[in-house]
């Protein structure tokens, strides 16, 4: 299911964008959720989208501004600004727009952007774990992820730099990770792309962390970091 909000203060028009966006993905086929809003302010109290159509020209905040707030907040919305504006071109760039369409909006254009768009996420949703942080979902690629652990009915995502703690259990999202992972503890799971070396009790990543390694799990472990390795041709 792919978010969309549409944002535009003349009702008028939000409504024939929202049309245009229906009619689209309709025609396709494609699983979509659309939220209208008149009010940049009422956008920005709200969880986060996949896909943000945004006029640059409303008050009291502007498409602009708006798109700042939401980058500062580590909103990661694909942005399509729509405005009669073509000055505003540089400046939407700026806060990663994935595009900008000029008023009247072409249905053609406006389709071809937004199938793009669809499939891209479609790929990003198929590589990568999708969390909630606040009012935002962060998607953090598999390839990033060095493991995942559990505190206190949490489960903590670990980047080489960075954790994200999001409820969850690891039973349940063990299935929908790729083999690349594997359940060395209870309450830990590895990515073996960041593992180091490894001993009975203990595995070692690439940022010099170590996490537990069950002992019931060891053997089990070991056959699988091999059968990992040959299969990227790092022994034979």
């Amino acid at each position: 299911m792919i978010r969309i909000a549409i944002c535009e203060d003349e009702p008028i028009l939000l409504k024939q964008l929202t049309g245009q966006v229906k009619t689209i993905l309709d025609k396709h086929s494609v699983l979509y959720n659309t939220k209208a809003y008149t009010n940049g302010a009422a956008l920005l109290s709200r969880e986060s989208f996949d896909i943000l159509l945004l006029d640059i020209a409303m008050n009291p905040i502007n498409g602009l501004e708006l798109a700042r707030k939401l980058r500062e907040r580590g909103d990661e919305s694909k942005i399509i600004f729509i405005t009669g504006h073509q000055q505003y071109a540089i400046d939407a760039y700026d806060v990663q727009a994935f595009h900008y369409l000029v008023k009247p909006v072409d249905m053609n254009k406006l389709e071809a952007v937004l199938l793009q768009l669809c499939s891209s996420l479609k790929d990003e949703y198929k590589h990568a774990i999708a969390i909630r942080q606040g009012t935002s979902v962060i998607r953090v690629p598999f390839e990033q992820i060095l493991y995942l652990e559990v505190i206190n009915r949490k489960i903590y995502l670990h980047k080489k730099e960075e954790s994200f703690p999001f409820y969850g259990k690891l039973d349940e999202l063990e299935p929908a990770l790729p083999d690349t992972f594997f359940r060395c503890h209870r309450s830990y799971i590895v990515n073996f792309d960041h593992v180091q070396h490894y001993k009975k009790e203990e595995i070692w990543l690439d940022n010099e962390h170590a996490v537990p390694l069950s002992r019931r799990r060891y053997q089990a472990f070991g056959l699988a970091f091999m059968y990992y390795l040959k299969k990227r041709g790092d022994v034979f």
